[in-house]
């Protein structure tokens, strides 16, 4: 049976939602489909608090319009907006890039590190950790001094600047793994992985994997405790796919 996987990408950059779903489908099983969709509002690109509130709204709004039919979703942000909210919303799984790329880490050393694109999103990144709980092997949080100019072309003006990132992360911080935090970079830490001599992971690719991974597990949903169903309850001003899902709880 196919497996559909919902990749949302919460930020309204449609050239970064191809990147991700490029990668996500190279390393997808031939027996699953990813929907790739581009959050309907919100920023150029997530990098700070503001953005990222704004995003998780995205987040919910994108899986009450494009979530039916699908067997699991991903929130292909690094850094997760709105993620536990749409875990509390769905009855299938739904991971994180950030998520899964740290549990991945955790699996795989005891010491890893995150890098990234700028000092913004280091923070951000470095919080989502510890929401996560999984900020206790977090080594450091690596960002570049100087930020890509065209965060679409990211991997083609950074890429060398962040294999000498993950390089001295190994060599200064003694990581045994290494996170390429962000979704405009999906699919270089496959690139470069001969170049660096720890695992270099990406949280598209974990994402999905994870996704499969809970999918094809099958887990019951909560029906107690605080990721079970909210109850209905009026709203104003939300569109017409999430007014439905929070006043009349449809999925």
């Amino acid at each position: 049976m196919t497996r559909r996987i919902l990749l949302i990408n919460p930020n309204v950059t449609e050239a970064i939602t191809d990147t991700m779903a490029a990668e996500a489908r190279r390393v997808a099983a031939p027996d699953t489909e990813i929907v790739a969709v581009t959050a309907r509002f919100g920023t150029l690109y997530i990098e700070n608090r503001v953005e990222a509130a704004i995003a998780g709204h995205a987040v919910l709004d994108a899986l009450a319009e494009h979530a039916a039919g699908c067997d699991a979703a991903i929130v292909s942000a690094f850094g997760d907006p709105g993620l536990a909210a749409a875990k509390e919303m769905m009855e299938i799984p739904v991971v994180g890039i950030s998520e899964a790329a740290y549990l991945t880490a955790y699996t795989l050393g005891r010491r890893y590190t995150i890098v990234c694109l700028t000092e913004r999103l280091g923070v951000w990144y470095r919080e989502c950790a510890e929401e996560h709980g999984l900020a206790g092997r977090l080594v450091s949080v690596r960002p570049l001094a100087i930020p890509p100019d065209d965060i679409t072309q990211a991997k083609e003006q950074a890429g060398r600047r962040l294999v000498a990132e993950c390089l001295a992360a190994v060599e200064h911080d003694g990581a045994e793994v290494v996170v390429m935090g962000g979704g405009p970079v999906a699919g270089l830490a496959a690139e470069v992985a001969h170049e660096i001599p720890v695992p270099v992971l990406d949280g598209v690719s974990c994402g999905v994997r994870l996704a499969e991974s809970l999918v094809d597990l099958a887990p019951a949903m909560a029906t107690r405790g605080s990721f079970a169903r909210p109850a209905a309850k009026p709203s104003s001003g939300l569109s017409p796919a999430l007014a439905a899902w929070v006043e009349r709880r449809e999925r």
